[in-house]
């Protein structure tokens, strides 16, 4: 109930600021903020957007490392000094 009745209040204390403006002055401050508003819009879609597609390529270049490994892991000995032992360092 209290819920209601504050959005109630707020949206008349809102609509009363607006209704203060001489109409042509409302209408271009109303379209100035919807268009920059729709401006932080347009930067923060362009941004996820960068986003979605670095995490992407991230990825690819993951997979592409990972099989890289494999493949050096699979042709290599299994130490690098061959048939001999390491070399003890005592």
């Amino acid at each position: 109930m209290f819920e209601h009745e504050s959005e109630d209040f707020l949206d008349t204390t809102i609509a009363s600021f607006w209704a203060c403006l001489p109409e042509e002055a409302a209408d271009s401050l109303a379209t100035f903020k919807k268009d920059v508003l729709k401006g932080f819009r347009g930067a923060v879609d362009s941004f996820v957007d960068t986003a979605v597609a670095n995490t992407d390529r991230h990825l690819e270049d993951a997979r592409r490392m990972r099989e890289e490994w494999k493949a050096k892991c699979a042709t290599e000995t299994p130490n690098d000094f061959g048939d001999e032992a390491p070399p003890n360092p005592a």
